[in-house]
Parts: structure tokens; C-alpha cells; sequence
């Protein structure tokens, strides 16, 4: 048997800041005999945690998670569609990881590697400056 391989470009990694260390919530009070259970990817909680929880726009978020604007809106909306499943529904959320890579810098801190970083903070957006 062949193996088939993917159509089009590959995929490239798409950069995070950390991964998380709660990886499952399941609602309180319920049985979890079976619950259906909505699975997030780190990208897809980095996208949220870049626009929704820092505030950053949504071009600032495409820059940092190293993709296109077009890619993160995609991302965003996917997370913040499971997201409202979860809530609204009373699923699992199961955060998993997919196809990414850790950011060297971290986002809120400068970390020394300013020539070897992909990713210059000072160059990003006003809120690295000092």
C-alpha cells in the first residue's frame, strides 16, 4: 500500500510562547461517561491568548505566531467556535498540540538573543519597547 502524501505546500510550525500546563477541563457536577469532548490546539489557545487575554490585534498575533493574517483569523475563529461549544454544550476541553514550535524570546519578556531571535521584540510592536 502507497502512502499518500499531502497536496499543496507543507505546513510550517506555527510558533507559541509556552505550553500549558492545565491540559483538560470537564465541567463540574457531571458525569463524564459519555460526554463528548472538544479538542483545542496550543495554536489555536495562542491565538486567543494573543488577541483576546493581551490584547493585541489580530496583525500583531499573525506576526508573532509567524503565519498570515488570513491563517490567524482562521485559527481564531476555529478556537473561539470550540471554545463556545465547550461552554455552551457542557463538553471536555482537551488542549493538544498540533504542528508547533516554541518562541525563543517569550512575549512579554526580552530574553538576550536578540540577533539569533526570528522574532526581534523591538521590532514587533510598541508593547516590547522599554
Amino acid at each position: 500500500m502507497r502512502c499518500r502524501r499531502r497536496k499543496g505546500r507543507p505546513r510550517i510550525p506555527r510558533f507559541i510562547s509556552e505550553v500549558p500546563e492545565i491540559k483538560e477541563f470537564v465541567p463540574r457536577g457531571v458525569p463524564l461517561e459519555g460526554r463528548e469532548t472538544v479538542t483545542l490546539s496550543y495554536e489555536e489557545l495562542e491565538a486567543v491568548r494573543l488577541v483576546d487575554y493581551l490584547g493585541f490585534s489580530q496583525e500583531e498575533g499573525a506576526e508573532l505566531m509567524g503565519v498570515s493574517r488570513r491563517v490567524f483569523w482562521s485559527i481564531l475563529r476555529s478556537a473561539r467556535r470550540k471554545i463556545s461549544d465547550f461552554l455552551i454544550n457542557g463538553k471536555v476541553l482537551r488542549i493538544e498540540g498540533e504542528n508547533y514550535k516554541l518562541r525563543e524570546c517569550g512575549i512579554g519578556k526580552l530574553c538576550g538573543k536578540m540577533r539569533h531571535c526570528a522574532f526581534k521584540p523591538e521590532d514587533h510592536c510598541r508593547r516590547f519597547n522599554p
